[in-house]
């Protein structure tokens, strides 16, 4: 028997990972960085797997990176 998990979204679902993504490109670099630190700080394990959501279809490259270049960022550190 095959159980598909239909319900699974990944990070914040479809519809709220693009919308963090519009967010973010409406910020500077500075608010970037708040906005990032806030969402890990909120649920880490949903802001990781949105992270990878953006590297993976090429999102805010400039400051996640790309699948062949990610950028190394230390939330704690932001």
């Amino acid at each position: 028997m095959v159980v598909l998990a239909l319900d699974y979204e990944e990070g914040y679902g479809e519809w709220r990972n693009l919308s963090e993504v519009q967010e973010m490109e409406n910020l500077n670099y500075e608010d970037q960085k708040k906005h990032v630190k806030k969402l890990w700080e909120e649920d880490p394990k949903k802001y990781y797997e949105w992270k990878q959501w953006c590297i993976k279809w090429d999102q805010l490259p400039n400051f996640f990176g790309t699948c062949n270049n990610p950028i190394d960022i230390d939330e704690s550190k932001l």
